[in-house]
């Protein structure tokens, strides 16, 4: 008996002649977890993923500031454009009104409240240009400029209360479409309603914080804050601030000078002689014709002779 020969029962080994490949290769895998876990793709893993939405969600908050803070500014490009187009209309009708005033308008300046030292009155009679607008551009009714409370009682942010310059005239309100021409008696509220003293305004400027008025006379060379002389003053002043600034928006104007001169006693009007270039030849005397034929004008005769 060779003693390397194999037992007859023992198993084969595991070992493979070369060139032959094992029989466990060849058998099935018989664990299927086993087989999808090698055979599924690489995933992220629960951290990766939180990390990743947490990124996400700063970036679209960021982007979210940004098209909001754009789009504030806008907004207050926009207002800021409108309030600056509402002061520059204002002003050029100050400006015309006071540079186009008559010799016989007159400019009052009053305190109906001797503690409110910013709630001024311009009285503005005798300029029928003044603010000239709607229905009846000229009117020779006084035009009072003044500030009026909000109607919405709105204040700034350091709390105090807004107010809107508006005008005052008697035919503000147009008649009615009778014969009578009166004022339609109407009942109005917020903006338009009527003061104290049956007053009604229109509003010109919003959101006023303080308007000062100051008359400068030139004599005295002093500002003066009431004004109730009949000769105008040589230059005006107006101060507004508005909701939320810190600096005033100072304007001066001038008013119109007139100068009386001392006339001369030779009258300047009246049609002048008319005159000729050629002279006239002397009348004949004696009746005698002109010369030249009858071309010329024969007097009658003197003494009634023929």
């Amino acid at each position: 008996m060779n003693p390397h020969a194999p037992a007859p029962n023992s198993p084969p080994t595991s070992g493979a002649p070369e060139g032959i490949a094992p029989i466990s290769r060849l058998l099935p895998n018989r664990n299927p977890q086993s087989a999808i876990r090698n055979s599924s793709p690489p995933a992220f893993t629960l951290i990766e993923v939180v990390v990743a939405l947490t990124i996400l969600s700063m970036m679209t908050g960021t982007l979210f500031a940004i098209i909001q803070g754009s789009v504030r500014a806008a907004s207050q490009i926009e207002q800021l454009q409108r309030e600056t187009d509402s002061i520059n209309r204002l002003l050029d009708g100050l400006r015309k009104t006071f540079s186009s005033l008559p010799s016989t308008a007159t400019l009052t300046l009053t305190l109906p409240d001797a503690n409110a030292t910013d709630q001024q009155e311009l009285l503005i009679t005798g300029a029928p240009n003044t603010f000239g607008f709607g229905i009846k551009p000229i009117s020779y009714s006084p035009t009072t400029i003044a500030l009026r409370p909000d109607a919405a009682a709105r204040v700034d942010e350091a709390g105090a209360p807004l107010y809107s310059l508006s005008i005052s005239r008697e035919d503000l309100i147009p008649p009615t479409d009778d014969s009578s021409g009166v004022a339609q008696n109407q009942e109005l509220d917020g903006v338009l309603a009527q003061d104290d003293q049956g007053r009604t305004w229109m509003p010109l400027l919003p959101e006023v914080s303080t308007l000062k008025w100051r008359f400068y006379q030139l004599k005295d060379e002093t500002w003066l804050e009431e004004w109730s002389q009949s000769t105008w003053p040589d230059l005006i002043e107006i101060q507004l601030l508005m909701r939320d600034r810190v600096n005033p928006i100072r304007m001066v104007f001038s008013v119109p000078v007139i100068a009386i001169t001392k006339g001369t006693g030779t009258p300047t009007t009246g049609a002048a002689p008319s005159t000729s270039s050629t002279p006239a030849a002397p009348a004949p005397q004696g009746g005698a014709r002109s010369p030249g034929g009858n071309t010329g004008s024969t007097p009658p005769p003197q003494g009634g002779s023929r």
